[in-house]
């Protein structure tokens, strides 16, 4: 049996299929624990423990990103105030690049 409808519905699909997840439309480039690994295996970053050791206060979160043909670890900090910090690291000097209060 034919369906006439049928090549629309083909055309839906790869419409949809083109389009960006909505996740990662607005989102940078995260790196997952595998690629991580990797990188890591590789002498590309520093070992997540090495950036630690420079954080004071109790980790909440940390991400690791590829932006501006780089990789930095974003690390959120909850320090004795009470207060979230976000601290930008460089993942392959160590190097500090940022610090900020959350909202």
């Amino acid at each position: 049996m034919k369906l006439p409808y049928k090549p629309a519905i083909l055309l839906l699909l790869l419409a949809i299929t083109a389009l960006p997840a909505p996740a990662m439309a607005d989102k940078e480039d995260e790196i997952d624990y595998l690629e991580a690994r990797r990188l890591m295996e590789k002498g590309v970053i520093l070992p997540l423990q090495t950036i630690l050791e420079k954080v004071q206060g109790r980790v909440v979160e940390v991400e690791l990103e590829h932006e501006r043909d780089r990789y930095l670890y974003e690390i959120e900090v909850l320090n004795d105030n009470g207060i979230v910090i976000e601290l930008e690291f460089d993942a392959t000097t160590g190097e500090l690049i940022k610090t900020e209060i959350e909202d």
